[in-house]
């Protein structure tokens, strides 16, 4: 996996300092960053931190059943889109400005709206719904007239009938419905390119979390392809992720304002080209201000130079259940897909995601 650490030295040495409007947060980025993942005989878990796969893999379930409610991840007891959900939430009651975000009352919200999830099976399935996000557009996007479409099921009957097509695309990326989602898309275009008997798929993703989400993104892409070249009889080959903005999360004041300060930067990125991760992790945690407590774990600096300061081990390999995909993306995970041979290095890397 030196693809993503070669991403994560790129921004710390050449990144800019930006202030993100949606998660009320400061970013340091690049505005574009492609990586190729050869899929044949291994598959790309990153092995410097570890990556919780049965997480990554019912969100890809979530999203290839078509459903856009949190509740059915919540029961399995995946909590990657509980805070979109409630601020998807807060939106629709017009409550953003009671539930400032990174505020005590903000927590507090979210922990009572979490309850409510959990215990109120209406409540749930009316404001645990995040709109037409992600698979919901996989599996039914609309035409002008209201019919719907199933890209997933004309992906894998373009692939089986015409394997030279270039036409072999899905797309989350809804201009008319961008509106009524908790969150737009990230990973929005998916493309699959058949040679032979081997097929590669290109991802294209608008914003990248480069510590939390690119891990994620980069398993479960890998594990699409996986599954659309077993569906279609064909082999995976390669895994080309372009990522355009993509970022390391700085958190909030009053640890963020030691980014707005240029003379820090420019300190910071010198010492990040020497490679002494852990020196540099030193020297910033004693040079930035504190995170406030509410706040803590939301800088995810000092994570990454921890992360790069370890090895990438060997990857592991994964094997799929012979069964059909759409009846496979009904079973929990842990029926369909093994992980075997995964041992990453362990250490308390658990940021937290921006909101």
């Amino acid at each position: 996996m030196e693809q993503y650490h070669q991403l994560l030295r790129e921004i710390l040495v050449n990144g800019e300092v930006q202030y993100e409007p949606r998660t009320e947060e400061y970013i340091l980025g690049l505005a574009g960053f492609q990586s190729l993942y050869d899929l044949r005989g291994s598959f790309p878990l990153v092995t410097t931190k570890n990556i919780v796969s049965r997480l990554v893999f019912e969100e890809l379930f979530w999203k290839l059943r078509g459903e856009r409610n949190v509740k059915s991840l919540f029961d399995r007891n995946i909590h990657i889109w509980d805070d979109n959900a409630f601020q998807h939430y807060l939106k629709r009651h017009n409550l953003t400005s009671e539930f400032p975000k990174h505020s005590e009352k903000w927590e507090e919200g979210f922990i009572k709206y979490k309850e409510k999830i959990a215990n109120n099976p209406e409540f749930a399935a009316i404001e645990g719904d995040m709109g037409p996000v992600y698979g919901y557009q996989l599996r039914h996007s609309k035409k002008q007239n209201g019919e719907e479409i199933d890209q997933l099921k004309n992906l894998l009957k373009g692939i089986k009938e015409k394997p030279g097509s270039r036409y072999h695309v899905m797309s989350a990326w809804d201009v008319g419905e961008l509106s009524e989602m908790a969150i737009g898309p990230c990973p929005f275009w998916h493309q699959f390119t058949v040679y032979d008997d081997n097929v590669d798929l290109h991802t294209v993703q608008r914003s990248a979390d480069t510590y939390l989400g690119v891990p994620f993104n980069i398993a479960q892409e890998s594990l699409l392809a996986y599954m659309i070249a077993k569906e279609t009889g064909l082999k995976p080959r390669k895994f080309i992720h372009t990522c355009i903005n993509t970022h390391i999360y700085l958190g909030v004041s009053p640890r963020a304002d030691f980014w707005r300060d240029e003379k820090n930067v420019r300190v910071f990125q010198s010492m990040a080209k020497d490679g002494d991760y852990l020196g540099l992790r030193d020297w910033y945690l004693k040079s930035a201000p504190p995170e406030s407590k509410i706040n803590e774990r939301k800088d995810h600096i000092p994570f990454v130079l921890e992360q790069l300061s370890k090895a990438p081990k060997e990857l592991p390999s994964i094997k799929l259940e012979d069964i059909s995909l759409f009846d496979a993306i009904q079973h929990p995970v842990g029926e369909i897909v093994s992980v075997e041979n995964y041992n990453p290095h362990e250490w308390d890397s658990k940021a937290r995601v921006a909101g």
